[in-house]
């Protein structure tokens, strides 16, 4: 995971002072390298993000979830407020005093994701008896009240109504976040054990409600309502009407100026700092940096960009499959499906598989608020990492002494007397160690006396048996308090 986010700011350096050069030439008298320091020390900030982060352990990520989610969508309401408005579409809220700002729906991205993590892990015998989603019918209610009450506080309410909150104030603004975002949760649903049938419906109502809320805004011109529907009609070509011709002949102008990047850029590119495009190719830095980086690099390059984002979504499968609670395993995949499919989104534009929207691409595009709260997920990401592998190391550890100190016979040499050998033909006899069980009664002890269940077991003698020779193995049985427990390890002779 190192080596891909160094790789990654690599990149972004070399985009960012390249594709930025006739900006900064026109912005800031001619200064070309105004925007690569500044892209440098959010990358420095980055690092040390990323450093701090997974030093945390994850039960403080758990603790204060809620309370940092909650704080999230307050603040990006409060941006529709007090907010400024980049680009025509994002929301930013500005640090009084600092003139730093930053977008809040990044930091909901992030809190959305441990919180449905932590519920998913806590509620697993919950969701594998009740639907997570109640009637959604007076009727429905009325039949089975109990039963629909229970779904909704024990799993809709906690499950399900943290995604709605989520992508309902995110989606007057940008409707890409929303849509990744839920996206994302219901790729968590299914792998939380969630069923299929409930995924079914639950898709299903959300079809119609996008439907119904996206019809209602472009009628009542709220939001980028239109917007959105003007850019999927000019995709489709289902029409050739459309609301907006200005936005239509920008995002055409868009698509049409990166299909000639792409193209000119051949299978090895035109080389760092040798784009023609920069100039015409709006947001080369952010929002059409792939684009860009097939010009200068060729398909090469933008097959070695697409391999360090899979690359990611890889190593964090793997640390899911070490992860002992399921919490940490669900959040692991959740971060690094935020990060990937946002990836994906950028590139889908740039190459014109799906209509022009605003997404920049992970720790490559410009821009600081994007930078940070990635590398907080890949800090997460790394933190539950390292805690796993310090469990197994502690798990491994604990495995050998025990070992040591009990399950490995001692050394038949110090107590046969010397020059005495044991005959081929016979038998030989079991390696046995005894240990003591001291339960008071206790669940073990009555699962070993089925046919005593009620007598109290004060102590409990438990013998470890190796059997070598596995023609002398024999049933488990009872012989008055004394049990055998058959050590199964492999010996070399079983090879």
């Amino acid at each position: 995971m190192w080596i891909i986010v160094a790789a990654l700011f690599l990149v972004s350096l070399l985009v960012v002072y390249s594709a930025t050069a006739a900006m900064a030439y026109r912005e800031v008298d001619g200064n070309t390298s105004y925007y690569l320091f500044r892209q440098a020390r959010f990358i420095m900030i980055g690092f040390f993000v990323i450093i701090v982060v997974h030093w945390i352990d994850y039960k403080y990520y758990a603790r204060y979830a809620k309370a940092l989610f909650k704080l999230s969508v307050v603040l990006v309401l409060l941006a529709y407020v007090v907010g400024i408005s980049l680009n025509e579409a994002s929301r930013w809220i500005k640090i009084p005093g600092l003139g730093f700002t930053f977008q809040p729906s990044e930091l909901l991205k992030v809190t959305l994701v441990v919180v449905l993590a932590q519920q998913l892990g806590m509620r697993q015998g919950v969701i594998a008896r009740l639907a997570v989603l109640p009637p959604l019918t007076p009727g429905g209610w009325g039949r089975k009240p109990q039963r629909s009450f229970e779904i909704w506080y024990k799993t809709t309410k906690p499950l399900i109504l943290p995604i709605v909150v989520s992508a309902l104030v995110v989606l007057p603004a940008n409707f890409s976040t929303a849509a990744i975002l839920w996206g994302t949760c219901m790729i968590m649903l299914m792998i939380g054990r969630v069923r299929q049938s409930e995924l079914n419906r639950l898709m299903g109502v959300t079809a119609l409600a996008t439907v119904l809320i996206v019809g209602g805004m472009y009628v009542a011109g709220l939001g980028r309502a239109q917007t959105w529907v003007n850019r999927f009609v000019q995709f489709t070509g289902l029409s050739e009407a459309v609301v907006d011709d200005r936005q239509a002949s920008q995002d055409s102008y868009q698509v049409q100026q990166a299909e000639i990047a792409i193209a000119s850029g051949g299978v090895v590119g035109k080389g760092p700092g040798n784009s023609t495009q920069r100039s015409q190719l709006p947001h080369p830095y952010s929002d059409f940096a792939y684009a860009f980086i097939i010009e200068e690099y060729g398909i090469v390059g933008g097959i070695v960009v697409f391999v360090l984002y899979l690359w990611i979504f890889y190593r964090a499968g793997l640390i899911v499959r070490r992860c002992n609670r399921p919490s940490q395993g669900l959040m692991v995949l959740g971060l690094s499906l935020i990060i990937t499919m946002q990836a994906f989104v950028n590139m889908a534009v740039s190459v014109g598989l799906i209509p022009v929207t605003g997404q920049p691409l992970p720790l490559i595009s410009m821009g600081g608020s994007s930078v940070l709260f990635t590398c907080v997920a890949m800090g997460m990401i790394l933190g539950v990492s390292r805690e796993s592998e310090r469990e197994l190391l502690e798990q491994q550890a604990a495995a050998a002494a025990a070992m040591r100190e009990g399950v490995l016979p001692e050394s038949s040499a110090a107590t046969e007397p010397a020059g005495e050998t044991i005959p081929e033909e016979s038998p030989v006899a079991p390696l046995r160690r005894p240990l003591v069980f001291r339960g008071g009664g206790g669940s073990t002890a009555k699962r070993g006396r089925s046919a005593r269940a009620d007598e109290a077991a004060p102590e409990e003698e438990l013998t470890l048996v190796d059997r070598g020779d596995p023609s002398a193995w024999e049933a488990d049985g009872l012989v008055g308090d004394r049990r055998e427990v058959i050590d199964l390890i492999d010996d070399e002779d079983d090879e």
